[in-house]
């Protein structure tokens, strides 16, 4: 009897090892320049150590691929994959995934190519955003004119010829999308997210979802957050 026991706790064990070494498919953003992507088999940029600690910590094996924000979005939705990486909090996104939790806070800005009033108690101006991109949130204008893009690239090149007022970025962006002409963009701050990534609820089991959220605390209270700020 004792022997039978012995047996199935081995075999429990055998079975939860290759569920945490199993491979599992993770969508990240394309488009990020040097905050974060994937190529030659690994993550790189400024935010790749914090995601790397993620996974090591919850012993997860992730399968990247890049695609464009929205894409990723919907994969997650239809269960094609089962992370996507980085994603700000927000209801929308809830709605579609299980939000892993604060790794890190992140601020948005609008950006413009000549100074413009608070835009916060502006109206009537047009602003530029990727598809799926959270920033819309950040515009209170009531009847905004919103232009949606595929590419960040694409919104440096509307602001540049003068068919954009604003676009909302990341701060951690605006220096690698406008390289030397940095200088001459105006920011003005418009707010503050939580930052982590979204999981599937239909592909991984609350067990997986909890030790990943269990990671993303462990890595948010390492020192690898505060050389970022």
């Amino acid at each position: 009897m004792v022997r039978s026991h012995c047996a199935v706790f081995i075999s429990l064990q055998i079975f939860f090892s290759s569920l945490a070494a199993a491979s599992v498919p993770v969508a990240v953003g394309e488009g990020l320049q040097g905050v974060i992507g994937y190529s030659d088999g690994k993550l790189h940029g400024s935010l790749a150590p914090l995601y790397e600690c993620v996974f090591d910590r919850a012993d997860i094996q992730p399968q990247f691929i890049q695609v464009p924000l929205k894409r990723g979005l919907g994969y997650l939705h239809s269960g094609e994959v089962s992370m996507v990486l980085p994603l700000a909090q927000s209801e929308r996104r809830d709605r579609i995934g299980e939000f892993a939790g604060e790794l890190f806070s992140a601020d948005y800005v609008f950006v413009s190519n000549r100074q413009l009033p608070p835009i916060s108690e502006t109206s009537g101006l047009k602003y530029g955003l990727p598809r799926s991109f959270v920033g819309e949130q950040f515009i209170t204008d009531e009847n905004p004119r919103i232009e949606e893009v595929t590419d960040w690239m694409q919104l440096v090149a509307m602001l540049h010829y003068d068919r954009l007022d604003a676009i909302v970025l990341p701060a951690l962006l605006v220096g690698d999308l406008f390289g030397p002409e940095v200088v001459n963009v105006f920011e003005q701050p418009a707010g503050t997210l939580p930052v982590s990534l979204y999981m599937s609820r239909d592909t991984l089991a609350k067990a997986d979802m909890n030790r990943i959220k269990a990671a993303i605390e462990n890595c948010r209270n390492g020192d690898l957050v505060s050389e970022l700020k």
